[in-house]
């Protein structure tokens, strides 16, 4: 006889039996009276599904029904009865319990999409936790008794942000919340059976039973369910021998081990990790060479004290029977050896059962590889490891364009669009793919795809923008310039950045030959864009080839103020550098050079610039010993507390050692005093108006004050002399910045 009570708080009359069924609006708990030769007990109809487990079997024995008794009225006529519980078993469908914990498991490695992944076996489970290009994976292992014990152990990943032990309890805790007492890294669940019976029956209008004796018996595996059996120790004989005397070796000992390090992970996760490596260390005298303690010690060293050669130590001198994930790839790669940590990479990658850290591996030596026939091979295990990753195929797809294997290229962009979901997700990669082929010449590829991505967001200014630069590429400027130009202006309409399309089209116009037109384009990215530099180096070209020579000059020494370290400016500053030669502006020439030279030196940029230094010096009559050392380097003579009289060509020395003591101390305002003075009387206005800008924009308060006069003064200056020679426009762009400024 059955007695049906779903699950809600609602009580309603169960149709043809007495009793109370209580309505959770969800799964019916279907209970029945079950008899046999003990006598009368209450046992589960049908599996009932409590969050991310499934109840399959419940029993309860009612010790004080004897024979005779009458059923008629089913559960509801028993159930304030005091029963005793005597089986419980769970399954757990690791897929459905993947999909629960991923929430749960949210922000752990960063901000990207968390998928988890759980590969249960009997007495325990591999957790993988995979989040954008970081990976984590644990063991669980399930220890039998009168208390459920869960037990993380061989913990490992792939750019963690933090030692992988100490995510994986942290990951462990965030899953079982409040039912489960964590100690180190044994998470103890006390009489699991009993709280499992007091959850669901009382909600179904059943007396809770006493279980206190009911135990774990079996731990099962099939088709990726767990399924966990507890049983009295008067019934265990019949599902297998009582749990604390079964289990594999691996479960035992990794219940060992954490019983050995409970209180360094007891430390690692309140986040004091210096007294963790103490007390590691303190385990690993106590049991030498082992394994896991050392992964823990080295752990802790590559990401907490920056020791890669003592976290290598560690791990030489104990036994690596399991994946370390990258650790040694990482620590090999730290202290530079590259060959090494390639075979490290590759060889924790071919033993290492998750599959998203082996594919991540297999990934990170492709990286590292210096053939790229390796590289591509290696990329190619990574992707059958994980499939679905989409990062690795993207990675795969460039590689394969990069050598010429358009075709296989092909298919990972068609897979990557098979695995998108939804018309947003497929624009993302058409547009990507389109962009790819685009930067690799792939023009006509790059139409196609831009006019397949514009079908679901039709005139998305950047996917116009994208298509305009490749229908360009194939020879169709014009057109290419005219839809640049519609992109732009939608762009504007919705606020979106333009800068780097204002730059193509300056770039697209100069190159059909209308110069003043790009230059205007130019004109409007930015000096504080990373656009500006190429921006800045164009219109220093086109201006040069209208004759401009000042507003090429002024273009150029733009540039050098905003080319710091970045190694696009490099070509420009030397094409730069070429200009104010030609023309007889060697001191500009070699500021351009000197500004080059800070990027990165290289024995041609270094012989040019002596070669001009070595000109000045003639120029000036002057014998000038040239250094071989790079000029940020050199030291300038003493600087005197008020700049004293010098000739013109001294002050031209002077004002080069100067710069180049400036280049080695950008904080010397000192200097910088004695260069304003000496620019001013030399009439060098761009310079001056350069060294100006560049100080007035982190000057504080004070300094901004002394500055100020002096910069507009020259911007007055430079107005004037542009008007005077009849520059109207760039004495209007003078008059601009002045105005600006002050």
């Amino acid at each position: 006889m059955t007695q049906g009570v779903s699950n809600g708080p609602r009580l309603v009359p169960a149709a043809g039996e007495a009793g109370p069924v209580v309505d959770r609006g969800g799964t019916a708990l279907a209970l029945r009276l079950a008899i046999g030769r003990d006598g009368l007990g209450i046992e589960l109809a049908r599996p009932a599904t409590l969050g991310p487990i499934e109840l399959v079997d419940l029993v309860i024995r009612l010790p004080q029904v004897r024979f005779p008794f009458d059923v008629t009225g089913g559960v509801a006529k028993f159930r304030h009865r005091r029963g005793v519980l005597e089986r419980v078993a769970v399954e757990l469908d690791a897929r459905r319990l993947a999909r629960w914990a991923e929430p749960q498991l949210r922000g752990l490695l960063g901000t990207a999409v968390c998928t988890v992944s759980i590969a249960p076996r009997p007495w325990g489970a591999t957790v993988s936790i995979l989040a954008g290009e970081r990976a984590l994976a644990f063991e669980l292992a399930i220890v039998g008794g009168p208390d459920l014990v869960v037990v993380v152990h061989t913990a490992r990943g792939v750019g963690l942000p933090s030692p992988a032990t100490l995510l994986a309890l942290q990951a462990t805790a965030r899953l079982a919340g409040d039912h489960a007492q964590r100690e180190g890294a044994r998470f103890v669940v006390t009489r699991a059976a009993e709280k499992i019976a007091r959850v669901v029956l009382p909600d179904a209008g059943v007396r809770a039973p006493a279980g206190a004796d009911i135990g774990l018996a079996s731990v099962g595996e099939a088709d990726g369910v767990l399924v966990l059996s507890f049983a009295a120790p008067a019934k265990a004989e019949n599902v297998t021998a009582r749990a604390e005397d079964v289990g594999p070796r691996a479960a035992t000992l990794a219940n060992e081990l954490a019983l050995l390090v409970r209180d360094g992970d007891d430390a690692r996760f309140a986040g004091d990790l210096e007294r963790a490596r103490r007390l590691d260390l303190a385990a690993l005298e106590r049991a030498p060479r082992h394994a896991q303690i050392a992964r823990r010690m080295a752990e802790l060293d590559a990401h907490v004290g920056a020791r890669a050669e003592a976290a290598l130590a560690v791990l030489r001198g104990a036994d690596r029977a399991a994946s370390v994930g990258d650790l040694v790839g990482a620590l090999l790669l730290e202290v530079g050896d590259r060959a090494g940590a390639v075979a490290a990479y590759l060889h924790e990658g071919e033993r290492e059962p998750s599959a998203a850290v082996s594919a991540l591996l297999h990934a990170q030596a492709a990286r590292l590889a210096s053939d790229p026939a390796d590289a591509l091979r290696w990329l190619d295990v990574a992707v059958s490891r994980a499939p679905a990753l989409a990062d690795l195929r993207w990675e795969r797809a460039e590689r394969r364009l990069a050598a010429g294997r358009l075709h296989d290229a092909r298919a990972d962009f068609q897979e990557l669009e098979a695995l998108a979901v939804g018309p947003a997700a497929r624009f993302d990669v058409l547009r990507r793919a389109a962009d790819i082929h685009r930067l690799r010449g792939l023009g006509s590829d790059a139409v196609v795809l831009y006019e397949r991505a514009l079908l679901y967001r039709p005139e998305e200014p950047a996917t116009v923008a994208g298509l305009a630069l490749a229908i360009a590429a194939e020879g169709r400027q014009a057109r290419g310039a005219t839809l640049l130009a519609q992109a732009i202006t939608r762009a504007e309409k919705e606020l979106l950045p333009t800068a780097w399309m204002e730059l193509a089209l300056g770039q697209l116009l100069g190159d059909l030959g209308d110069r003043p037109a790009g230059i205007a384009r130019l004109r409007l990215v930015d000096d504080l864009l990373p656009e500006a530099i190429a921006a800045r180096g164009l219109e220093g070209r086109y201006r040069a080839a209208l004759g401009d020579a000042a507003g090429a000059s002024f273009a150029f020494a733009r540039l050098r103020e905003r080319a710091g370290v970045d190694p696009a400016a490099r070509p420009w500053l030397e094409e730069a550098a070429t200009f104010e030669e030609a023309r007889g502006e060697h001191a500009l020439a070699q500021a351009h050079l000197a500004a080059a030279l800070a990027i990165g030196a290289d024995a041609s940029l270094e012989a040019r610039y002596r070669a001009v230094g070595e000109h000045i010096g003639r120029a000036a009559g002057l014998v000038v010993p040239v250094s071989t050392e790079r000029p940020i380097v050199e030291e300038a003579p003493p600087v005197p507390a008020a700049p004293e009289e010098l000739s013109p060509e001294e002050d031209e020395m002077r004002v080069e050692a100067l710069t180049r003591t400036l280049q080695g101390d950008p904080t010397n305002d000192t200097v910088v005093d004695e260069l304003v003075a000496r620019l001013t009387r030399l009439g060098r206005g761009l310079e001056l108006l350069a060294l100006l800008s560049a100080r007035l924009e982190d000057a504080p308060a004070e300094r901004r004050a002394e500055l100020l006069p002096h910069h507009l003064g020259v911007l007055q200056r430079l107005e004037d002399e542009a008007r005077a020679d009849g520059r109207e426009m760039e004495a209007d762009l003078f008059k601009l910045a002045r105005e600006s400024a002050g």
